[in-house]
This record gives structure tokens, sequence and C-alpha cells, in this order.
């Protein structure tokens, strides 16, 4: 038996053959910003993931998880508890109006 291969032009085309919501959506593009700044922010300050870890009382891998933009992985509390060791601010936006 032969398998098809869905090919989709964007993550909005993903997210709704996976029947998520634009809001839906919207959070998990928001999480993969922070993520990507977060991780950023480790490498600007010359940290490794287990020092990271350390200052955030958690272990090694789950920063990996973490910074490996798995974001049903990652809480938006784990994020903003690392944003707050990392000195790092974010502004989450607002959907615009369809």
């Amino acid at each position: 038996m032969k398998e098809t291969q869905t090919k989709f032009k964007s993550s909005n085309e993903f997210g709704s053959f996976l029947g998520l919501s634009e809001l839906e959506m919207a959070i998990i593009q928001q999480k993969k910003k922070l993520i990507e700044k977060l991780k950023k922010s480790r490498v600007e300050h010359g940290l490794s993931q287990a020092e990271l870890a350390q200052m955030v009382q958690t272990k090694q891998p789950a920063i990996a998880r973490m910074e490996s933009g798995l974001v049903s992985e990652v809480s938006f509390d784990f994020l903003a508890k690392v944003a707050l060791v990392l000195d790092v601010s974010f502004t989450f936006k607002r959907l615009k109006a369809a």
C-alpha cells in the first residue's frame, strides 16, 4: 500500500489541517518566538544548557526540550521562569481581526 504525503504551504495551513483555531495557532507561534528569544539570550550570556538548567532549578534535558522547539512539551510557566532568570522580556501581540 502506497502512503501519500501532504505538503503544506504554511504553518497556518498545517494548523488548519489539524483542526487548530486561529487563536491556537497564534499561541503556538508566540511560544516559538519566545523559545527562540530565550535560546538566543542563553547563548549570548555564554551559558550552557546545564548551567541555565541549574539557575532555573531543573535538569538540562528540560532546557534541551524547550530549545528543540517542541512547543507542546513546554508550558508558559516554564518559559516565564527561564525568561525571568535570563532577564528577557516578551510582549504578546493581539490577533488582528480577520
